[in-house]
């Protein structure tokens, strides 16, 4: 009897640990803030950090409501000199909004809305319509020789975003053009900006993509980040 009730002990003891230490495997909820960018369709870009548990650099396609969609639209029109907008979504477990994708609500700001943006809209009705990229960030990752940049976007607007590798690194999105379908998103290699921003002067410049050089047209820096990944 002894040992039956030993056992019972021990496997509640091992149940215990295992719920334990799951628990804190997982993400706590938190504001995920996002930049968010572009008229055809509407791209929102998590902003990350090499902690917990904001390690993710994620990609989404969103839909808002008419309303809001037009509201932020001519913001942008209205006011072509700001680049940066973000949204403050409503606290979330991020990798679980991912995976299950559910409405959620969000304001949107001109600006950074942790400093000083200027909120232009609310609404209740976010949704994930496409997950463009998801990476969890490695904390073995090695630094590529090359700066690679994420390319997506469709035929009327497209956007490259710097590849994050581990700190200190940066963060930057592009709004660019080429001739090139985007069915899904490529990964274009900047040879000569190691580890630096690309420069955004207007200046069409040669990339290497699938082993080919191809120009890119850069027209308009949209965020750059260094703070946040510097560790």
């Amino acid at each position: 009897m002894k040992n039956v009730l030993l056992l019972f002990v021990i496997l509640i003891s091992c149940s215990v640990f295992s719920q334990q230490h799951d628990h804190k495997m997982q993400d706590e909820p938190s504001v995920h803030g996002m930049t968010l960018f572009g008229r055809d369709k509407i791209y929102a870009y998590h902003l990350p950090m090499f902690r917990s548990p904001h390690n993710y650099q994620i990609i989404l396609e969103l839909v808002f409501d008419e309303r809001t969609k037009q509201q932020f639209i001519n913001d942008q029109l209205r006011h072509p000199e700001h680049a940066t907008y973000t949204i403050e979504p409503e606290v979330f477990v991020l990798p679980d909004m991912i995976a299950n994708p559910r409405i959620f609500k969000a304001s949107i700001y001109r600006g950074h809305f942790e400093r000083g943006g200027i909120k232009i809209a609310e609404t209740n009705t976010v949704k994930i319509k496409e997950v463009i990229y998801f990476k969890k960030f490695d904390p073995n990752a090695i630094k590529p020789k090359s700066s690679d940049f994420i390319l997506f976007g469709n035929k009327t607007e497209q956007f490259a975003v710097h590849s994050i590798s581990k700190a200190p690194d940066f963060d930057q999105i592009l709004q660019i053009k080429t001739g090139e379908r985007l069915d899904t998103y490529k990964i274009l290699s900047f040879d000569e900006n190691v580890n630096a921003p690309v420069g955004v002067s207007g200046n069409t410049i040669d990339v290497n993509f699938n082993g080919r050089k191809l120009k890119v047209d850069l027209l308009k820096q949209l965020y750059l980040e260094f703070e946040d990944l510097k560790n």
